[in-house]
């Protein structure tokens, strides 16, 4: 199953580690090496298929939205809504987040009245996408920053490519060490086009031969797994049946369909 996480530094122009000049608008696009989103052009134009986090590094007047109340990491009352102070988390309610059709950016709604988050220099944004990802999931992040009863939360029912991907052994054509953390694995198209199916897994480092080993046992799997699927990794559940056993320490399984 597919999963994606990213971190983005605020930086002096707002350029957000990305080149992106608007002040609430993050760019995640190209990012296929382990060290960044993947393709966030695949969720489409949903915000409810991401959950995004905000935490601040220092005081900031005015600069939230006053339905965003609780503390995402902790649970906890925030002394003043629409005033951030340093270590605040807000989870961002997915109808102040927009995904562009096609650029890979992220934009998330300015501050007006109840709703909205206004960022700001240092301020660290994350970004996170896997099948179910919304207001209503809480498996990766505890708790929503805005109450039910404010701003009902809405559930992500969509499944697109990023998600997931089930792939016939005899399409695996093998494995690219793209840096120590991240591992490309390429497989024959599922659509038939010349371009492969690649997926990106990120663990720990210097695993690669480790990934290689992981995939030679998947499809060398004796005849009691042959025919059926082997779930090598589901991070947003934490379900590593396969690949746990080779100790690779994957947090990312970014999928890229040709």
């Amino acid at each position: 199953m597919g999963y994606r996480e990213h971190s983005f530094v605020i930086t002096t122009n707002f350029v957000h580690d990305s080149g992106h000049a608007d002040a609430n608008t993050i760019n995640l696009a190209n990012e296929t090496d382990g060290s960044g989103f993947g393709n966030i052009v695949l969720p489409g134009t949903a915000g409810t298929d991401l959950i995004v986090t905000v935490t601040a590094d220092g005081a900031e007047s005015s600069a939230r939205g006053s339905q965003y109340t609780i503390d995402a990491s902790t649970g906890a009352a925030f002394a003043a809504a629409a005033n951030v102070a340093s270590g605040d988390v807000t989870r961002i309610h997915s109808d102040d987040v927009s995904v562009h059709a096609s650029d890979g950016t992220v934009t998330i709604a300015t501050v007006s009245s109840a709703v909205g988050y206004n960022l700001n220099l240092g301020e660290t944004v994350r970004i996170i996408s896997y099948l179910g990802a919304g207001d209503t999931d809480n498996k990766i992040i505890g708790h929503h920053s805005v109450l039910t009863g404010t701003n009902a939360h809405v559930a992500s029912t969509a499944f697109t490519e990023a998600d997931g991907i089930l792939v016939p052994a005899a399409n695996y054509l093998g494995a690219d060490p793209l840096s120590a953390t991240a591992t490309r694995l390429s497989f024959k198209s599922l659509s038939g086009t010349a371009v492969d199916d690649d997926i990106v897994l990120v663990h720990g480092s210097g695993k690669f031969k480790a990934v290689c080993q992981m995939m030679e046992a998947a499809i060398n799997a004796g005849s009691a797994k042959r025919g059926r699927p082997l779930v090598i990794t589901d991070v947003a559940n934490g379900i590593v049946p396969f690949s746990g056993q080779f100790d690779l320490g994957i947090t990312e399984c970014q999928i890229n369909n040709a």
